[in-house]
């Protein structure tokens, strides 16, 4: 399996982060033939560069992964068919656009 690390596409953006590196580096090493490849991004709490620290893949294409995961929901336009996607949403706040 493969996971995803989306970054962030909502404005104004959000720093936080649904796995931070060292969890991402546990889930390699704990979970077999699993592997987390992150998209680069500017705004996280954590710099790509700690995430590459930890053994993790840092790359724009999400493609192969079979699971994304984002904080905020994802704007239709960077949505990739058939993909599976976990984030925190908003809709509680009956958003009209959610």
């Amino acid at each position: 399996m493969k996971i995803g690390i989306l970054r962030e596409t909502k404005s104004p953006a959000d720093n936080r982060v649904p796995l931070t590196p060292k969890q991402c580096r546990l889930i390699q090493e704990e979970f077999s033939g699993t592997r987390v490849i992150v998209q680069p991004g500017n705004d996280r709490c954590f710099e790509d560069n700690e995430y590459k620290n930890e053994g993790i893949v840092v790359k724009n294409d999400l493609n192969e992964c079979d699971l994304l995961l984002g904080i905020k929901e994802v704007d239709p336009q960077h949505l990739v068919p058939g993909k599976t996607y976990f984030f925190f949403s908003h809709t509680i706040k009956k958003q009209s656009h959610n």
